[in-house]
């Protein structure tokens, strides 16, 4: 993982934290503004379909699954994790070349709500913690089964697994680009130890490939320095060859310092008698509610 160095020299960053912090009343904890905000698919464009056989009744169902997470670094057991599967409200007969929208709920609508983001200074009390909020994206087809069992699974063991790592990580005295870069390790980690550990599944709707789109809990000087690094930010490739969970080929990053739109192509695999791959692309949006 490549990371761009700050503009700013740690010097002219301690000076400006010493200088601001004569300036500002310290904050008792608790005290600082609280957002809610949210993640969703709002387009798909089918550019071939993966519901095809034979070349005949080549249209898509497509949808997003989404297992959505937050986790407060350094506080115990604050993972919860979450699943929007609302595969019913996909759009029916998406011929290949079509580009449209999608209600909230086909594109798995995620709310993430009272997150408090924090600027550098506000880590220094304690009782303020950096929260990170997300989602595992499954890029699906409805068939005639869904996925919600394995949705399920994997979101008890991504749980799990936070709270191994992010929930018991230490980020005093990092500055921007240490806390992204221990963030997104841990979150590699964390996604790692929760697909190995589900079980196997395969009989449901197709799932073209999944993406991991994370939010970092900052604003202020804290989230302007995040967002100057994530252009060279990528997102870990996570891929044990199985359908489901599936592979995790890219994704993105946020703060809340505003919203933020991505762009994620996924194809799938041949399925049946269908001669050639799947292919979707989404795009999706994260921003206050």
């Amino acid at each position: 993982m490549k990371h761009r160095k700050l503009a700013v020299s740690a010097i002219a960053m301690l000076a400006t934290v010493g200088l601001v912090s004569a300036c500002t009343p310290p904050d008792e904890g608790g005290n600082l503004p609280k957002v809610n905000w949210k993640f969703r698919g709002t387009q798909v464009q089918v550019i071939e379909s993966q519901d095809c056989v034979v070349i005949i009744n080549c249209k898509d169902e497509p949808y997003l699954l989404n297992v959505g997470f937050r986790v407060k670094i350094g506080q115990p057991n604050s993972a919860q994790t979450f699943v929007a599967n609302n595969r019913n409200s996909a759009p029916q007969d998406v011929a290949p070349g079509s580009t449209i929208s999608v209600s909230p709920a086909a594109g798995g609508e995620l709310s993430f709500n009272d997150v408090t983001p924090v600027d550098l200074l506000d880590l220094g009390n304690t009782n303020n913690k950096l929260e990170i909020v997300g989602s595992y994206v499954w890029a699906s087809e409805q068939d005639s089964i869904g996925n919600g069992l394995a949705a399920d699974s994997t979101a008890s063991m991504l749980k799990d697994a936070l709270n191994a790592t992010l929930a018991t990580a230490d980020i005093s005295g990092l500055d921007a680009n240490a806390i992204l870069s221990l963030v997104m390790s841990n979150i590699g980690n964390a996604l790692g130890v929760a697909i190995q550990n589900v079980p196997l599944f395969g009989l449901g709707d197709d799932i073209l490939g999944g993406g991991i789109y994370v939010g970092i809990g900052a604003r202020g000087a804290l989230g302007g320095a995040i967002d100057a690094l994530l252009g060279d930010t990528t997102i870990p490739t996570i891929n044990l060859g199985l359908d489901v969970p599936p592979p995790i080929t890219g994704g993105g990053i946020f703060t809340m310092t505003g919203a933020k739109t991505f762009n994620q192509t996924w194809t799938g695999r041949k399925g049946g008698l269908n001669p050639i791959d799947g292919k979707h692309q989404w795009w999706m949006t994260a921003g206050p509610a």
